[in-house]
């Protein structure tokens, strides 16, 4: 079997980082890590991790905020709590989010695949990067060091995220 289907994946998906305090009243700040995302809409709850754990929080409410969104939680009731939440992880349970369709994948789920170009194996991916207009996976190449490809046509032509793998049509993409 392929490592992707080895590793059991994540119950939760870390979906952005709790930012700001915003006013007096406990709200907080969240920069998701897909700005279009509307996950934390229809949401009861989130898991908020910190260096002492995980903690499943009930979600009292939710706005749009610019690019970020406001999020006053269950407990939070004062900016010293929630100046104490910054930083802090927010994670959704998978069968909580929406439904994926046929061919779209989260991006978390490519940590590990293992990645190919035309003349054979590149590299492992280690990390994922998004930037405003696209996202990337980090690679460490078979020689150590590390590198950035870009997850779009014309240098990917295929993700299989079951099999842990992606194709490259070439390296020209890559940059170390």
């Amino acid at each position: 079997m392929v490592a992707a289907n080895q590793r059991e994946r994540a119950r939760r998906l870390e979906i952005g980082r709790i930012g700001s305090p915003h006013g007096l009243a406990g709200e907080v700040r969240v920069a998701l890590h897909f700005s279009g995302s509307d996950a934390l809409t229809g949401a009861r709850s989130v898991h908020v991790v910190t260096k002492d754990g995980a903690r499943e929080v009930a979600i009292v409410s939710v706005r749009p905020h610019g690019r970020a969104v406001l999020l006053s939680l269950e407990g939070v009731t004062d900016r010293n709590a929630a100046e104490a939440l910054r930083g802090a992880r927010l994670e959704m349970e998978r069968s909580a989010l929406p439904p994926l369709a046929d061919g779209e994948y989260y991006l978390v789920d490519l940590v590990g695949a293992k990645v190919t170009g035309p003349d054979g194996p590149v590299g492992e991916v280690t990390g994922i990067a998004t930037h405003p207009s696209i996202a990337s996976v980090e690679l460490r190449l078979l020689d150590g060091r590390q590198a950035e490809q870009l997850l779009s046509a014309p240098w990917v032509t295929r993700v299989d995220v079951d099999a842990g793998s992606i194709e490259l049509a070439s390296l020209d993409g890559l940059v170390v």
